[in-house]
């Protein structure tokens, strides 16, 4: 029978080493990877991109596309679909003034004065609520509008707002004027 004996202990040079190179590594590591949550308001801020009018096969418009940028504090943006049931009751009745969450005004220009438009291009938002603790939203949204009937060769603009699930409302974006050639 023979008795082994090991000294695991670190010697004193690898003990030295290791406060002077990897402690203040491990040190520098764990505060870089320690990072501020993102803050906005609660309250969803809109920013306008980009609006653009896309024509159809013969190169006539067919559709206008407006990109916005939105952040929001609490990232309560956006319904579940309508038959999950997961929505607050106001959400998903079509009667209330909550059912859709992108709104927009479209304004037509005809002979020098701005008329509003009554075509509904109202637009529900997806559930966009991420995962974690940090709930905070920062995106953009592209939506494609329809053009409202009866247009010809005319100007168009548009102001646009969203509704988030606390029922706060964005700041209104107005697009720049486009022109739009139907016929």
């Amino acid at each position: 029978f023979v008795n082994l004996y090991f000294d695991l202990r670190p010697s004193k040079s690898l003990q030295k080493m290791f406060r002077r190179f990897y402690l203040p590594v491990l040190i520098i590591v764990s505060l870089a990877s320690c990072k501020k949550a993102i803050e906005y308001p609660v309250e969803p801020i809109l920013a306008f991109k980009s609006i653009n009018v896309t024509s159809d096969g013969t190169g006539y418009a067919s559709k206008v596309l407006v990109d916005i940028s939105f952040t929001d504090g609490d990232g309560d943006i956006g319904y579940y679909p309508r038959e999950s049931g997961l929505n607050d009751w106001m959400f998903d009745d079509p009667a209330s003034m909550y059912y859709n969450n992108y709104i927009v005004k479209t304004y037509i220009r005809r002979s020098g004065v701005w008329t509003v438009d009554t075509t509904n291009v109202n637009a529900r938002l997806p559930y966009m609520t991420p995962e974690g603790v940090n709930k905070a939203l920062k995106g953009d949204i592209l939506r494609e509008l329809t053009l409202p009937p009866q247009l010809t060769i005319d100007t168009l603009k548009y102001d646009i707002f969203i509704w988030d699930r606390a029922l706060h409302k964005s700041n209104i974006i107005s697009t720049p004027e486009v022109v739009v050639s139907t016929r």
